[in-house]
């Protein structure tokens, strides 16, 4: 029961900076398009040169941000994931340089050029998966993410 309380008040607690976002865009359309098209400039042609480039680029940001919002993050490709028999092979190893070898061994087919600091591939153990280039793992969601996506809310 509380459990699934403080469950929904987080997910409430996330769209908070989505609303703060959209009011002050809110805000600028009016003070745009009210306050300083319609009420102040003079000249009709220059309101119409106005407002069509002010809703032109918001229609763009604002179609944009909504993409950004609702669109799902990218999950690495099911070939950076290691099957079974490799993870278990994986975790039997007792030293952490046997396990870098394999680890090697296991992306060499993979398009993969970033490494970590010694050279060592990148490996998620949360999500038992070779780490593609900019990769990391969200603790919002729990999966290794592409890109950086970023998927809040």
């Amino acid at each position: 029961m509380v459990h699934a309380c403080l469950s929904c008040l987080f997910r409430a607690v996330r769209w908070i900076p989505v609303i703060f976002i959209t009011l002050i865009i809110l805000w600028s359309y009016y003070a745009y398009v009210l306050a300083l098209c319609i009420f102040t400039v003079q000249y009709a042609i220059e309101k119409v040169l106005y407002l069509t480039f002010y809703h032109a680029l918001f229609i763009m940001f604002t179609w944009s941000y909504i993409k950004a919002i609702f669109a799902d993050p990218m999950l690495p490709p099911k070939q950076f994931y290691l099957s079974a028999e490799d993870k278990q092979a994986l975790e039997d190893l007792d030293r952490v340089d046997r396990q870098q070898e394999m680890l090697k061994t296991m992306a060499k087919g993979l398009p993969i050029a970033t490494r970590t600091l010694s050279g060592a591939v990148r490996y998620c153990d949360q999500c038992d998966a070779v780490k593609p280039d900019r990769c990391h793992h969200c603790s919002v969601c729990g999966n290794c993410v592409l890109k950086m996506d970023h998927h809040c809310p």
